[in-house]
């Protein structure tokens, strides 16, 4: 959850609470969106200070807005230059699938049907949001609050030594690439667990 967190707040100050709406409507499937997670996360990293916080009021209430600082911006692009090892997900579950011939017929059928409704749930909220963005709304979102934040501004232009349009047009690209692999892997599971019903 830190590298999620850090790279939230790399394109934007926020705060716990808007960290944890990102993560709910974005991230659900990597790491949990509870506010208690999202504050012990941010409580770490700014014991290493990898981010920072300023306090301000707004309409009457206290709020603390987290920001990157540049070591916090050094660790998280240190960590994403380490080639992708999606051998390393590990997910205790697929353990029931092994032992799934331990229980009746009837049972494992029930079972996979539970799976492929899970999925068919999880398929649709990706597409769901994938449908919802408007990509060049997104960019232009993003463009005017980096115009109004020069730190940031400042920070986005040394990450690719290029104008900020097109900074974020990379950035955008593999935001939606992310999202296009999930649906992907969503859909091969469906129906991947949808033959072995039929096989069994």
């Amino acid at each position: 959850m830190d590298k999620i967190i850090l790279g939230i707040l790399l394109l934007h100050r926020m705060t716990a609470y808007e960290i944890r709406n990102v993560i709910k409507n974005n991230f659900k499937s990597m790491c949990s969106d509870s506010l208690g997670s999202i504050q012990v996360a941010l409580k770490k990293l700014l014991e290493l200070k990898m981010v920072g916080f300023e306090e301000l009021v707004e309409k009457g209430v206290n709020k603390k807005k987290y920001s990157i600082t540049d070591i916090g911006q050094k660790a998280l692009l240190d960590w994403i230059k380490v080639p992708l090892n999606t051998s390393k997900t590990k997910n205790m579950d697929f353990a029931k699938l092994l032992f799934m011939g331990y229980v009746p017929k009837e049972s494992r059928k029930y079972l996979i049907d539970q799976i492929i409704v899970s999925l068919e749930k999880d398929y649709a909220a990706l597409k769901s949001v994938k449908e919802s963005i408007n990509v060049e709304d997104e960019r232009a979102a993003l463009k005017n609050y980096l115009l109004t934040d020069k730190e940031y501004q400042k920070r986005i232009k040394a990450l690719h030594k290029k104008n900020i349009s097109e900074s974020i047009e990379d950035i955008g690209t593999f935001t939606m690439a992310a999202l296009d692999y999930g649906i992907d892997i969503a859909a091969f599971n469906m129906e991947w667990f949808k033959k072995l019903k039929k096989s069994i």
